[in-house]
């Protein structure tokens, strides 16, 4: 019983990751198809604008999977340490009690400013800063 269960879970957190990666996918096809329709007028900065945007949207919904597949992540330790009483195949991350210290990994705020989410978009936006200014 808790074996299903906690492979229950593990599906959901591959989903996560998985739409995490497509959301990373998809940001850096957006950027570069604005790239090629801004054409020649690529030093403007509604350009700029224009591309970031989109960006910082991509990095929002990726750091909602992110904080999604944390929650998840404590539901799935939650089980596999025993501390429910019964086995009710419930897939609700907010029903378990989490300490105040890894409380704060999963807030939204933590996850937008993690180590790969800065990493990954900062250089997105970086890129484009670049690319339009020395193109």
């Amino acid at each position: 019983m808790k074996d299903k269960h906690l492979e229950m879970l593990q599906n959901v957190i591959n989903r996560m990751g998985n739409n995490s990666f497509l959301l990373k996918g998809w940001a850096v096809l957006v950027m570069v198809a604005i790239f090629t329709f801004t054409g020649e007028s690529q030093n403007d900065i509604r350009c700029i604008l224009f591309t970031i945007i989109p960006l910082i949207v991509f990095w929002g919904l990726d750091s909602n999977y992110l904080k999604l597949e944390r929650k998840y992540r404590f539901l799935y330790d939650y089980i596999r340490l025993g501390k429910g009483n019964k086995t009710d195949y419930n897939m609700n991350p907010n029903n378990i009690s989490i300490s105040i210290k890894d409380s704060g990994r999963i807030c939204f705020f933590s996850c937008l400013v993690s180590y790969t989410e800065v990493l990954f978009y900062g250089t997105c936006i970086i890129t484009t800063i670049l690319v339009y200014i020395f193109a």
